[in-house]
């Protein structure tokens, strides 16, 4: 299951950081006489891309403007998107909010709670919506999951649509769709707007690789020194992290009852809570770091522990069973 999900990822995110320009910042900006001649990776409050990528772009964001050029696939996730520029491959993302004013000869795929659509895409549409606005040529066909679905006058679809809503789409009498229209309804009592849960599964993932990017970069030593520690004293990390994780909340509760504890009570269950937050990170990065040297690859820490950690958030989210791997990891990383 783990080289699986390995291999997918990787597959997303194709290329090793040591093969690309990798760049955090609070504002980021490429300017449109900038040419950028491999793939990119960068990680800020807002992204500025007007510039040229001959390779692929791997944005993760607060917002995102994107008004340059981009010879490879575009993976971009954010609270907002807009998108102006070309993109030669596929469009790959997540956001609140999405505006796609560009071009791309290969799929768009979003998943948002609002996409608004009004550049060409040569391929596929797939996506998971709250409103999904279409007003663009588009070269294949619509696989949407919608609360409300509307294809403008400035539409023209070479497939067909596919969706699933409760409502029916508008269609407005210009909008030309050579393939059929087939509305599906959604299973039980889904959401009619799905992308709301969507969206409340991917923004805690998100946070938690900002989260992992900052101490990664700003912590390097102490983040390989703790996964060292646990790789070679395993016992030992999962005794004390038991330890830290039972006690610090009784002991806490302990302080609380007294008058001069309670300050320190309220501080120390204040720090238990980032603590316990920030374990994550480490579990992830351990657990990045085993699979990449079982499966015999070199990588940057930094894209070691995006992967481990994202492995990880994917993890603890499995039914049933996720509450006991998110136990075990805070406990071995505590």
């Amino acid at each position: 299951m783990l080289p699986v999900l390995l291999f997918v990822i990787l597959s997303i995110i194709s290329t090793p950081a040591e093969a690309a320009r990798v760049e955090t910042g609070d504002i980021i900006t490429i300017n449109k006489d900038e040419i950028i001649n491999d793939d990119i990776y960068y990680f800020g409050e807002t992204v500025n891309l007007k510039g040229t990528v001959t390779g692929d772009a791997v944005i993760l964001a607060r917002q995102v403007n994107f008004d340059g050029t981009i010879e490879g696939s575009l993976l971009v996730f954010a609270q907002s998107i807009l998108l102006n520029g070309d993109v030669k491959g596929t469009i790959r993302g997540a956001a609140d909010s999405v505006y796609f004013n560009g071009s791309t000869k290969g799929d768009l795929i979003m998943a948002a709670d609002t996409i608004n659509i009004s550049g060409p895409v040569k391929r596929d549409i797939i996506a998971a919506a709250s409103r999904l606005v279409i007003e663009a040529p588009v070269g294949n066909d619509i696989k949407a999951a919608v609360g409300e679905l509307i294809i403008g006058s400035r539409a023209d679809i070479e497939g067909n649509v596919y969706y699933r809503s409760a409502d029916e789409a508008v269609i407005e009498r210009e909008a030309a769709i050579r393939g059929t229209i087939e509305r599906s309804e959604p299973a039980g009592q889904e959401t009619i707007a799905p992308t709301r849960s969507v969206w409340n599964f991917i923004r805690p993932i998100l946070s938690i690789l900002l989260v992992t990017v900052l101490i990664i970069l700003l912590f390097p030593n102490t983040a390989r020194e703790t996964v060292q520690t646990i790789k070679e004293r395993p016992g030992l990390s999962l005794g004390i992290g038991a330890l830290a994780v039972f006690i610090t909340p009784l002991a806490a509760i302990l302080l609380l009852l007294t008058v001069i504890g309670a300050p320190l009570s309220i501080l120390s269950i204040l720090t238990y809570t980032v603590l316990l937050y920030l374990t994550r990170v480490f579990a992830g990065y351990f657990l990045g770091r085993l699979a990449f040297d079982r499966m015999g690859r070199e990588l940057h820490p930094l894209w070691v522990a995006l992967v481990g950690v994202l492995i990880l958030s994917l993890l603890i989210n499995i039914p049933y069973i996720g509450w006991l791997i998110h136990l075990v990891a805070v406990i071995l990383a505590a």
